[in-house]
């Protein structure tokens, strides 16, 4: 996996509006925006495996890499499978908002969707806290942080999701 960024939707209109010919600037992303994608990829590879799928291997890499037993990586596939579960009902809705030009309405909804999604992952964050030791916890953000965006991340900012 390549080095993931987001763009404030702000951030772009403006640089946008300013400078029609630049490149917009990229921020790296937020621990629970990693948290997001590292949690959606244990579950993709989870599921490939489970389907006979050549994913078998790279699951057990990431929690061979991880240093994590059967037991320690659990929680993070619960995790993983019940956030999946749960953007898989908002996944949809957020699609059939996206427009050319959206309204006020959908730019609200929108907004109260994201909000949804990120409320989503915190309470995943929060659950993997309660379920792994301190140690386990702190060896799975490091790791997250080298997998998804080595060098542009630190594992210590644990705010929330901003809107993305």
């Amino acid at each position: 996996m390549g080095l993931i960024f987001q763009l404030p939707h702000s951030a772009a209109a403006q640089t946008q509006a300013a400078q029609p010919s630049a490149a917009p600037q990229l921020h790296p992303l937020s621990l629970p925006h990693t948290y997001w994608h590292f949690l959606i990829y244990v579950n993709v590879l989870d599921q490939n495996a489970a389907q006979g799928v050549s994913g078998g291997s790279l699951q057990n890499d990431l929690q061979t890499r991880l240093q994590f037993s059967e037991a320690d990586f659990a929680p993070v596939r619960a995790s993983a499978q019940r956030l999946a579960s749960e953007l898989a009902t908002l996944n949809p809705l957020m699609n059939s908002l996206t427009s050319a030009k959206p309204s006020a309405t959908q730019m609200s909804e929108m907004s109260g969707l994201i909000a949804q999604r990120d409320a989503y992952i915190s309470s995943e964050m929060a659950s993997l806290a309660q379920a792994l030791s301190p140690q386990k916890r702190a060896a799975l953000e490091a790791f997250m942080t080298q997998f998804l965006a080595p060098k542009t991340l630190t594992p210590q900012a644990t705010a929330a999701p901003a809107n993305q």
